[in-house]
């Protein structure tokens, strides 16, 4: 999905706050609870432009001269605490809900403070080894890539990437299994002879060669968008083992507070817009996500493929289970978290779809323990059980930015939740 789309807000939410002269906007009193979360105008990063503060936390119809009770429900914002409505942008005055009143269309602003509660640490990450006693060191792979017969790999330009980077210790890049006792004692690579050495305290000795097959792995007669933004990422050369991936569709790529967002957990973006299960499970896996070891790897992928590749949710459903199966092939200690379909406010029309295949994720789950599912677009519901348009753009695909800050803290909570077992 490559339109662009200007999130335009009515006037009426772009005004001062107090209160307003509401028939000449509506035919109706409203208090419009506001977000009052400050940003400039963003432009996310598949080009998707968002209005700043101006957005909606609810809406509620109100008596002219009578008092009216608060949401429910109190905003959520990562790392702040909400203190209340307020009369103003700048949170000057508390709106008295017993006995404060409207004569027309009120405005109410969400005032924040910073959270004073602990800061959460992430866990340090130790890699869990296989040991063996039929042989005293076996090499299985590397960067999570099979030893083919007669001792070669197949690697692509963010693995190479690294080994080049780091060519008198590439022991990162190791895949192995050991016997208690033996360990490795040196893992060069030479980018003249692409060939990778390897030996270890017991005496054995490797020599691997280094194939580059990332032209096989092309997705530009997919997409010059798709090709372009895989050979950016895979010039990153600063990620590290065992920080956690994320991958997918333009949800996952145009989230682009995400390392912000799931600080002080480490992870890096991968997400480009518009690709499909098929495409990473065949192609960008390999590329984007097997180089750096992540300990733990979240896809929101599926979407493009009942909207633009007019898949069934059928279809689709066995589509996720392919990745699943591939990922866990190529990552065995990895673990895979599936962000389910969101309902969405324009699409209404392929929910069935959505619906089989998120349906299909869980089942998948239920049998293998190495996949959760986080269902994390239920925050962006209403109380009837459909999407709020406040959270998403005017498309009614993308999520907005506030979108996100629910959407975001769901897929937080999971992987913290799992780090923290």
């Amino acid at each position: 999905m490559k339109k662009k789309f200007l999130l335009l807000l009515p006037a009426l939410l772009l005004t001062a706050c107090g209160d307003l002269p509401g028939p000449e906007f509506d035919t109706g009193t409203y208090a419009f609870f506001m977000w009052n979360y400050p940003r400039m105008d963003v432009e996310a990063p598949s080009g998707f432009t968002e209005r700043g503060d101006s957005l909606i936390y609810e809406k509620i119809e109100i008596e002219s001269g009578q008092t009216f009770a608060k949401p429910a429900v109190d905003p959520v914002r990562e790392k702040y605490e909400f203190q209340g409505w307020y009369k103003e942008k700048t949170c000057d005055t508390l709106w008295d809900f017993a006995t404060d009143t409207a004569k027309y269309s009120v405005y109410l602003y969400a005032k924040w403070g910073v959270s004073q509660g602990e800061e959460y640490v992430e866990p340090e990450y130790t890699y869990p080894e296989t040991i063996i006693t039929d042989a005293n060191y076996r090499v299985t792979g590397i960067l999570n890539m099979p030893i083919k017969a007669g001792d070669q790999v197949d690697l692509t330009t963010a693995a190479i990437g690294r080994l080049k980077a780091s060519p008198d210790d590439v022991s990162f890049a190791i895949n192995y299994e050991r016997k208690q006792g033996v360990t490795l004692t040196s893992a060069t690579y030479n980018d003249s002879t692409k060939k990778i050495n390897i030996a270890v305290s017991s005496g054995e000795t490797w020599e691997i060669k280094v194939n580059d097959v990332t032209a096989a792995l092309s997705v530009a007669s997919d997409s010059t968008y798709y090709e372009q933004k895989a050979v950016n990422y895979e010039k990153d050369l600063d990620i590290e083992n065992y920080h956690i991936a994320l991958a997918g569709s333009s949800s996952m790529e145009n989230w682009a507070t995400s390392t912000q967002d799931m600080a002080p957990i480490v992870t890096f973006n991968h997400g480009i817009g518009g690709t499909t299960v098929e495409q990473w499970t065949e192609k960008l896996l390999q590329r984007l996500v097997l180089p750096y070891s992540p300990k733990a790897v979240v896809y929101y992928v599926g979407v493009n493929n009942i909207i633009n590749s007019n898949k069934t949710g059928t279809e689709t459903g066995n589509a996720l289970k392919a990745l699943f199966d591939k990922t866990h092939e190529r990552l065995p200690k990895t673990k895979i978290f599936y962000v389910l379909i969101n309902k969405l406010p324009m699409y209404g029309h392929f929910q069935d779809h959505f619906d089989t295949a998120n349906a299909m994720a869980l089942e998948y789950q239920s049998a293998h323990d190495y996949l959760t599912c986080i269902d994390a677009g239920k925050g962006l519901l209403k109380d009837n059980g459909l999407p709020n348009a406040g959270y998403f753009l005017t498309d009614g695909l993308h999520m907005s930015k506030v979108g996100y800050v629910i959407w975001g803290k769901a897929v937080k909570d999971a992987i913290i939740n799992w780090l923290g077992k």
